[in-house]
């Protein structure tokens, strides 16, 4: 099994949730056109602040238009990426599409359960409690586990575990986890978000035939952002 972008993954599995990702940009059956807008409620008023409030004609604005909902469905794709590609590293699975009863990821033996999404703002205080409730019923199914609410990006710029006061309510079983430390936790390596993050250019290319690679003088700058993101404090 050849690992040659990252050491937790076959190359097979990590090109399969990178393409899952790629496929959103390169999808031709998005045709964000002047019908499809009106059909999805563009708002007219908003239309009007806009063009005037930031200097824009109206074939710029229906182009920004577009560009946001592309960015609408690959950015939604991104927390799938996550948990596709964690789940399948060795001893965990994906449990696919959560819902009131199932949670993302969990160990093999039972012993670990994630919801996870990709930023801390993803949910609503009243997916908040549903996920909480969730997490505490799975603790009591299955007594010698741990559930975690995980998310990749905090807001911060860092990368942590801890309890999870809920309102007032602290329970050792239901923690939280964020960052680094989801991965490093799933693949028993620090570096395995780093690893992964810089293999994503090279899974990309290889993909996409046309794709040109990141320039070498927007590197160092990139890689600050990386950092920042997760390793600020």
């Amino acid at each position: 099994m050849t690992r040659t972008y990252v050491d937790f993954v076959s190359d097979e599995h990590f090109l399969k949730c990178v393409k899952w990702v790629c496929d959103a940009y390169l999808d031709p059956s998005l045709k964000f056109d002047k019908t499809w807008m009106q059909r999805n409620g563009v708002d007219p008023f908003k239309m009007v602040f806009d063009m005037v409030v930031r200097n824009k004609d109206l074939e710029s604005l229906l182009d920004g238009e577009k560009t946001r909902q592309y960015d609408k469905k690959s950015g939604g794709r991104i927390g799938d990426f996550h948990q596709k590609l964690l789940g399948g590293v060795s001893g965990w699975t994906d449990l696919g599409v959560g819902d009131e009863t199932k949670v993302d990821l969990k160990k093999d033996d039972n012993t670990i359960f994630l919801e996870l999404k990709n930023k801390y703002n993803t949910v609503n205080s009243d997916s908040l409690a549903s996920v909480r409730r969730k997490l505490e019923k799975i603790t009591k199914d299955y007594p010698g586990s741990i559930s975690y609410w995980a998310y990749i990006v905090e807001k911060n710029g860092s990368s942590g575990e801890s309890e999870w006061n809920y309102l007032g309510d602290n329970n050792p079983k239901v923690r939280k986890i964020w960052g680094s430390k989801i991965y490093e936790m799933i693949t028993g390596k620090k570096d395995s978000l780093e690893k992964t993050w810089i293999a994503l250019p090279n899974a990309i290319t290889d993909l996409i035939s046309n794709a040109l690679p990141i320039n070498t003088k927007d590197k160092p700058e990139l890689l600050k952002w990386f950092k920042d993101a997760f390793f600020k404090s």
